[in-house]
């Protein structure tokens, strides 16, 4: 098969793979239609079914779509902390594995520190191991790896259309996701309340809206209730910038990355799962670039 995708020759080195209908059966795919896509390789699997292959054999879902491995100084702790573990109990990767309850080609990978542990793995570690999970993601005595806080801008809460007579803040509406999202004109009565912004960070950004966040997986730079401020023009994908993406009902800031038709959603949280989305079914997911946080502590 020419011009095979990468998708598909990293779906070739797994386990099983050499049969697809016992591949399919295992991973709990529909056997036919992924024949087919395998067949015509048109493009990569859907977002469904890598999810289902990534969950299956515990792959890193991000070094599945795009073949980059993830090295972080807490995916090496925890790497460190798999390797002595196995050198402890004199095992093979293959006897390491059999005990994990995973295949030793992925177990290398984290082992080697170039994958990111999910919540439901570490917990899974931690089990079968007999040692604590926070313990697995600190390095010696010291405390677990801490990520860089966000700037944040702290607004005061107002009832009402602030009357600012000072020329220094900008009033920006709070609503809900859904509102963010979807509406290009915010009307009154979807105005929860404002944010008042400092006119050095909104700069001569005209379309900010401000809502709040769902879920853990930017923690700790953002906590699931933060509300952040969103400039929905700009949208244009950047290295090392948050955006706001409005995703199963809901907002949540991630770092983003495009391959192909699919928009990879990388949390900081090293618990938490890439997601991706196919923008050939959800073309417009993206609210804009986060620009500032405010936090209740």
């Amino acid at each position: 098969m020419q011009n095979k995708n990468r998708i598909w020759e990293r779906i070739e080195v797994l386990p099983g793979s050499d049969n697809l209908a016992e591949f399919c059966r295992q991973v709990g795919l529909n056997y036919e239609n992924f024949r087919k896509s395998y067949q015509r390789n048109s493009g990569p699997p859907d977002s469904i079914t890598l999810e289902k292959i990534a969950n299956h054999f515990r792959l890193n879902l991000s070094w599945l779509i795009t073949g980059k491995d993830s090295l972080t100084p807490i995916n090496q702790i925890v790497g460190k902390k798999l390797k002595k573990y196995r050198k402890e109990n004199d095992w093979s990767l293959e006897e390491f594995g059999r005990h994990l309850s995973m295949v030793p080609q992925v177990l290398k990978y984290y082992e080697n520190g170039s994958w990111p542990i999910t919540s439901d793995l570490l917990s899974n570690l931690s089990e079968k191991m007999n040692i604590p999970p926070h313990e697995l993601i600190k390095e010696g005595n010291s405390a677990p790896v801490q990520i860089p806080e966000l700037k944040v801008f702290q607004p005061e809460s107002m009832s009402a259309v602030p009357s600012i007579k000072s020329e220094d803040y900008v009033s920006i509406p709070l609503t809900d996701s859904s509102i963010a999202a979807g509406h290009p004109i915010i009307q009154e009565n979807n105005i929860e309340d404002y944010v008042l912004l400092h006119i050095r960070a909104a700069g001569k950004r005209k379309n900010l809206v401000a809502s709040r966040v769902d879920g853990e997986s930017m923690e700790p730079m953002l906590h699931s209730g933060d509300i952040v401020v969103i400039d929905r023009d700009d949208k244009k994908l950047s290295k090392n910038r948050i955006f706001a993406i409005f995703y199963d009902s809901g907002l949540t800031a991630k770092y983003l990355e495009r391959q192909q038709n699919l928009l990879i959603l990388r949390p900081i949280n090293p618990l938490s799962q890439v997601q991706i989305i196919n923008l050939d079914e959800n073309p417009d997911p993206i609210v804009g670039r986060v620009i500032g946080a405010w936090k209740e502590l």
